[in-house]
């Protein structure tokens, strides 16, 4: 498989988008006609699945990449992550790449069992079997670099992608991460360098690394911080929208070649159904919402990098 930090530019490249969609089916979001009355944990399920097929028909085509939040399926219990493996399989059908949004973290055999199940593949007799094959997920970094390292080495192994948390978006994010060290240097600063680090070794035809970095758009201010310290990191920039992210400061986090980075929108997209005609089919409106607000967020996007001369079509 091709080296992801070039499969992912590629896909940027072929759709003329910056765009991520994120996929986090909370029943409080989706249609009531679609959700219905689930009586089971596989009813509500089955729900997030066909809310997030939806989204993910909508915007095949306009973006390269959807990001799957874990959390919103294993609340559904085992019924759940059969849903999120199904959806998984859907997106990478419809020519989309996958982010798994699953924030890991652990030492030893414990972290390359996580590998396993989000981007490699299970042993078993005559062979081996991918789990949910994400093309990248998402790291923790807390217990320090030799805890990611067995993540790094499936990544390598597989042609598969890491964003190691460094400059959150939420708000509480600078109780840690703004913390100073004795060298003067902020806690995420150490984390960059440590990512860097970590992918130096892996860089694809691009120029660009399989481990890259979580950097919110929250914080434009230290954009060029982190892009100074991680000039071989893709960036994985969440914030866009209800969190407060503005489009007209994402080309803070790309290099002057306007590479490097995708930006992540998920409530935006998923509430766009709220704007289509009522009475229509639940799943259709879904869909058609999806659509329009990711061609939105497109259209933002685009006149950000225009204004900074990092458009480069």
């Amino acid at each position: 498989m091709a080296h992801f930090a070039d499969r992912l530019l590629d896909a940027i490249d072929s759709t003329r988008s910056y765009l991520a969609v994120g996929l986090d089916p909370d029943p409080a979001a989706m249609p009531p006609q679609l959700l219905g009355e689930p009586a089971t944990l596989a009813d509500a399920a089955d729900a997030a699945e066909r809310f997030c097929r939806a989204i993910v028909d909508g915007v095949a085509g306009i973006v390269p990449a959807v990001k799957p939040q874990s959390a919103f399926f294993e609340q559904f219990g085992a019924a759940g992550i059969a849903a999120l493996q199904r959806l998984i399989a859907h997106a990478r059908q419809a020519g989309l790449l996958v982010i798994e949004d699953a924030k890991r973290g652990d030492i030893g055999t414990t972290m390359e069992a996580y590998a396993t199940a989000l981007l490699g593949r299970a042993p078993l007799a005559g062979g081996d079997a991918p789990v949910h094959d994400a093309d990248a997920t998402t790291l923790s970094p807390y217990l320090g670099a030799d805890s990611l390292t067995p993540m790094v080495d499936a990544a390598a192994r597989h042609g598969k992608g890491l964003f190691v948390l460094v400059r959150t978006s939420n708000p509480g994010s600078g109780d840690l991460q703004l913390l100073q060290a004795a060298d003067g240097r902020r806690l995420f600063e150490h984390v960059a360098v440590m990512v860097a680090q970590l992918g130096a070794d892996d860089l694809g035809e691009r120029g660009f690394s399989s481990v890259g970095a979580v950097t919110g758009l929250t914080f434009p201010e230290d954009a060029a911080t982190l892009r100074t310290l991680m000039p071989h990191s893709l960036f994985l920039v969440p914030g866009l929208g209800p969190q407060g992210g503005r489009s007209a400061d994402f080309p803070l986090f790309l290099n002057e070649d306007g590479q490097g980075a995708i930006a992540a929108a998920a409530r935006a997209i998923a509430s766009g159904w709220r704007t289509q005609p009522e009475g229509d089919d639940p799943v259709e409106r879904v869909r058609r919402g999806a659509q329009a607000t990711a061609e939105q967020a497109n259209k933002e996007l685009r006149q950000g990098l225009l204004e900074t001369g990092r458009w480069r079509w």
